[in-house]
């Protein structure tokens, strides 16, 4: 009998739907085809976990639905100083993913669906059901795809190379190659889709720990002589912020590198950028330019990419350094995974997405260029973005408070810990205080306030 993974025959012998010679005929075609075996290994992990949610005794709460009561009544003596940022907004719609297991149930009936996520051993995936994304053929979301940080451009500087070797043929790093690769497929397929399911998922889902998060490392500075040209990622996450918030304010302790996201805490915050600036086809892209506060021999470079308003669209953007006048360029956030070669980068950017970028640049000489954007929407060509450094020039109160957070992000994560240091995050934070601070950076001034206090008491 011939049979292909996504058959819908697969799922009506798991239903006990099909005649008895067809029965007989696709359990002899799996155990002589390991791909069709592997499929109907998913398949049955899915009807398990559809019986476990849809049984009567349903009603007594899921393992991450508890963590978030206790998460929230833990939360509840600090009312009044802190806000939890996201962290809220995951406990007040815990009894949601009952709802999503439905709707699988539906599209299995169907025999509509094909399982892109490969197996992983049941210890890892108790209690973390597969979410349908729309795209053709569908895609299933898991926990630990939904963990990935976005993907970003090749790491150049020397520190790329480190621990690969180790980690590339390790059983771990084998199975995070495999969850990238779905990622990618998602992302080209329903990047839309993909990236709203990935913000839900984690929204649903208690603060990971440091186990199940992948490991990263830290971009190093580029020199221009090698590698003038930056690709600039479109996409980022957003949760890092909330597992540090969670880690700092309930578990009294700094969170794990591996859950720091320079990039995910900066697109927290919506920067409005006073720089150079400039629109094509409804899709813009704003930057300023500002000390570096860490660095006193480097300029830091803002970027904000934002989709246009009606339609997303295919934007591809890069950063190109001016030879004549700059050394070397990092970017910071983005840290690719340990051992693992980068996924692709995606160039399909949603309608009103914004995704915000932070560049440390070091001039090789007292000179205001730096370089360009180059970039493009939907294959056409748009005016290159000049980028110069002017000291006669403020930064905007955005652009300081963007520089908090990046040196927040490398302080979490021991980044250039000889430059990033605690006095040095006091000191910015005292800066962006304000008493008309929106309420959000307020209370991220708390958050960095209480994180010092804890690397005090330990140190």
């Amino acid at each position: 009998m011939p049979l292909h993974p996504d058959d819908p025959r697969l799922t009506a012998y798991l239903l006990g739907e099909l005649p008895p010679d067809e029965a007989a005929g696709v359990a002899a075609a799996a155990a002589a085809d390991p791909a069709l075996a592997l499929a109907l290994q998913e398949l049955q992990s899915v009807q398990h976990q559809l019986t476990a949610a849809l049984a009567p005794t349903a009603a007594a709460l899921l393992p991450h639905q508890r963590h978030a009561i206790i998460r929230a009544a833990r939360y509840a003596d600090q009312v009044g100083r802190i806000s939890h940022l996201t962290q809220l907004a995951t406990q007040a719609r815990w009894w949601q993913p009952l709802l999503v297991p439905l709707a699988i149930a539906a599209v299995i009936a169907l025999g509509a669906f094909l399982l892109l996520v490969p197996r992983v051993p049941e210890a890892t995936t108790q209690d973390r059901p597969l979410y349908p994304i729309k795209s053709d053929p569908p895609f299933q979301l898991s926990f630990e795809i939904a963990l990935l940080p976005a993907p970003g451009p090749i790491d150049a500087s020397a520190s790329a190379t480190t621990s690969t070797a180790a980690l590339a043929t390790s059983a771990s790093a084998q199975a995070l190659a495999r969850h990238i690769a779905a990622r990618d497929l998602a992302l080209a397929a329903s990047g839309d889709a993909f990236l709203q399911q990935v913000a839900e998922t984690l929204r649903r889902s208690p603060s990971p720990s440091e186990s199940v998060l992948p490991p990263l490392t830290l971009r190093g500075s580029v020199p221009v002589v090698t590698t003038p040209i930056l690709p600039l990622p479109i996409h980022s996450g957003r949760a890092s912020l909330s597992w540090i918030s969670h880690a700092i304010c309930t578990d009294r302790q700094l969170p794990p590198p591996n859950a720091v996201r320079l990039e995910e805490i900066l697109n927290n915050f919506n920067l409005r950028l006073v720089g150079t600036a400039a629109i094509s086809q409804g899709v813009s892209i704003a930057t300023e330019v500002l000390p570096c506060p860490w660095k006193s021999s480097a300029t830091l470079l803002l970027v904000s990419i934002r989709g246009a308003a009606n339609a997303s669209r295919e934007v591809t953007a890069t950063f190109r350094a001016d030879p004549a006048s700059v050394a070397l360029y990092r970017l910071l956030g983005f840290a690719p995974i340990t051992g693992i070669a980068p996924g692709t980068l995606p160039t399909r950017l949603p309608a009103r997405v914004t995704t915000a970028l932070a560049i440390e640049i070091e001039p090789s000489v007292i000179q205001s260029a730096l370089g360009n954007i180059e970039w493009s929407v939907d294959g056409k060509p748009a005016a290159p973005i000049e980028l110069a450094c002017r000291t006669d020039v403020e930064p905007s109160d955005d652009a300081r408070f963007g520089a908090l957070l990046c040196a927040f992000g490398q302080w979490l994560a021991r980044d250039q810990a000889d430059l990033v240091n605690s006095e040095l995050l006091a000191a910015l934070a005292r800066e962006s205080a304000s008493p008309s601070l929106a309420p959000e950076r307020t209370e991220t001034l708390a958050l960095i306030d209480q994180a010092l206090k804890l690397r005090l008491k330990r140190n």
